[in-house]
């Protein structure tokens, strides 16, 4: 009975930590994200003469396809369009402009410089994120799909003219 008793003791606290671990291993890396997509295709400004910058995405830590393009709106304001694009899902995925080139690693594109444009808002298609009113786009270079969660890139464009 004692045996019982001490195994007991010892079983029901791993069990409880086991869950506990899983269930914040659950919520820090939503590995269902690996198999979720979504799509969404807002309208895009094709005038070229608006164009301030583009460049074409390339992968860092995963696969990010599509082009990145700053454009200025008949009214004075700047927004960031995704086109064509294609990315993973994620925790915490976010849209950046940045000041630093696109080769950059993790650990520069994680400092100072950087303007978040609001959480991904679909992994596919063409999107449209506002920049903030005032904001000189002429000191960034470059468009970043980064995750919050692991300080992470997904996907990076450089801007040229």
């Amino acid at each position: 009975m004692r045996a019982l008793l001490a195994r007991r003791n010892v079983v029901v606290p791993a069990t409880v930590v086991v869950v506990v671990l899983v269930a914040v291993g659950l919520w820090a890396f939503q590995p269902w994200k690996l198999f979720t997509s979504s799509t969404i295709n807002e309208q895009l400004v094709s005038n070229t003469n608006a164009l301030v910058g583009k460049g074409t995405f390339r992968s860092l830590a995963h696969a990010t396809t599509g082009q990145a393009e700053i454009v200025k709106a008949t009214d004075g304001k700047y927004t960031v369009q995704l086109r064509d694009f294609g990315t993973s899902d994620g925790p915490a995925v976010h849209v950046w402009i940045t000041d630093k080139p696109q080769d950059a690693g993790d650990s520069a594109f994680a400092q100072d410089g950087h303007i978040d444009l609001g959480a991904l808002k679909a992994t596919n298609g063409n999107q449209v994120y506002g920049i903030p009113t005032g904001t000189d786009v002429s000191k960034y270079k470059s468009v970043l799909i980064w995750c919050d969660r692991f300080a992470v890139g997904f996907g990076v464009a450089g801007l040229s003219a």
